[in-house]
């Protein structure tokens, strides 16, 4: 019998998911420069605003692990998109800052659940030397939703107002909806689109979990473990980058490079395919690596290492006068960048005990997500002090520099094995 490929279509959904997903924060830089315009908005007041989103999407993530290892991802999934799906058409109809804010913290309840689900979702589906060009293939989804439908939101905010935007792509989620219910189950065993040759050979590739008990865990208790500590301050210096761009920018090519939005829509697209190709290529490098002899985690971290040296390129977009250099240099910070963002979830299934890895992509993503509270506000206050993005540029390249030690010296090349004085009260440890 020939083995089907249904591992894949889960993998498709969780990037298309993710599309959605950063498509539904994104549209907010996008329509930053209207917004501004239209609410009489200053700097500082879009930052707070860009920033809105991750307060309680950052302290979601504690509780958003336990409940994703506990109800599975196809509920858990099922009621985030249609909550967070809900919250951005609800952007689109308020008209105040007050009422913004409001809205943009319920939508970052919605979305808590995502990544914590989608990193579950692969360590339960893929075997282990299939788990990089995974994780890099739906972690790419955050490329195509920021940078890629950039065009299609300008041009629909030129057309429709900033308004339709924020309507038109909230309701691809009950679209997506319907698959999910359809294709996916939580274990490959339950699911129609894979047989028992597939199942074995999900199983077969999943045996540097078989013999580690599963255990019920406080996520915080994993704070002890340095290869953590990694972890998280990696994430943060990820997300630090990433949302500072995806918030500000549009803006800076339409308020520091004399951009129309419309020119600045279609340039800001070459950063994003970049980091999708990164995303991909961090995958393949890292299950390449593995398939030849190497530890994973080893393998992981290599790569994460020299992907976050590569915001060094942005340092040359401070002394150049030419919008196309200083685009061509930020393209090559993401996009190199991109290497080790597609892997950064893929090394959690790896580093994280058995049944616990939603627990630590959870604290993972908190820890990771509290640079969305900082990055926009911290952004807008800089260029509003200095007239310019010189030092808010300047932050996240050291922030990426330090966690590329940090991946080099503190990461250990093994799987956290959970002491059993660890463990709950009142919880067992599964064999």
């Amino acid at each position: 019998m020939k083995k089907t490929n249904g591992r894949w279509i889960v993998v498709t959904l969780l990037f298309v998911a993710t599309t959605i997903n950063y498509m539904d924060r994104a549209i907010l830089g996008v329509a930053g420069p209207s917004m501004m315009k239209d609410l009489s908005l200053s700097t500082v007041e879009f930052g707070i605003l860009g920033s809105a989103f991750f307060w309680s999407y950052a302290l979601m993530q504690i509780p958003i692990g336990v409940i994703v290892d506990k109800l599975g991802a196809r509920l858990t999934y099922s009621i985030a998109i249609v909550w967070w799906s809900l919250c951005t058409v609800f952007t689109g109809f308020s008209r105040s800052l007050g009422a913004l804010i409001g809205v943009r913290v319920l939508m970052g309840i919605g979305e808590a659940p995502a990544f914590p689900t989608n990193t579950r979702v692969i360590s339960d589906w893929l075997p282990s030397h299939e788990r990089g060009v995974a994780n890099g293939i739906f972690n790419s989804g955050t490329a195509i939703g920021i940078g890629m439908t950039t065009p299609i939101l300008a041009w629909i905010i030129e057309n429709w107002g900033w308004q339709a935007s924020f309507i038109i792509i909230g309701f691809l989620g009950f679209v997506w909806l319907a698959f999910w219910l359809f294709f996916f189950k939580n274990r490959p065993s339950q699911s129609r689109i894979t047989n028992k040759v597939e199942v074995e050979y999900i199983e077969a590739g999943q045996s540097d979990t078989k013999n580690v008990p599963a255990v019920n865990i406080s996520p915080f208790k994993f704070l002890k473990y340095r290869s953590v500590w990694s972890l998280l301050y990696g994430l943060f210096a990820h997300n630090y980058l990433i949302y500072l761009m995806m918030t500000w920018l549009p803006t800076y090519l339409v308020v520091e490079r004399g951009m129309t939005l419309l020119k600045a829509g279609f340039f800001t697209m070459l950063p994003w395919i970049m980091s999708f190709l990164g995303n991909i290529l961090g995958g393949l490098l890292s299950d390449y690596l593995i398939k030849r002899g190497w530890n994973s985690i080893k393998a992981r971290k290599t790569i994460l290492a020299i992907g976050m040296l590569f915001p060094l390129a942005i340092l040359p977009t401070i002394y150049t006068e030419s919008a196309t250099a200083s685009l061509m240099f930020i393209s090559l910070a993401i996009g190199g960048e991109g290497l080790a963002a597609g892997i950064l979830w893929a090394t959690v299934s790896d580093v994280a005990p058995k049944g616990a890895e939603g627990k630590l992509a959870g604290l993972q993503n908190f820890v990771g997500n509290l640079a969305g509270w900082i990055a926009p506000v911290a952004t807008g206050i800089l260029i509003a002090k200095f007239h310019n993005f010189t030092i808010a540029l300047i932050i996240p390249v050291v922030f990426c520099c330090i966690a590329s030690l940090s991946y080099t010296f503190l990461i250990k090349n093994e799987r956290i094995l959970i002491q059993k004085t660890d463990i709950d009260k009142g919880n067992k440890v599964a064999g």
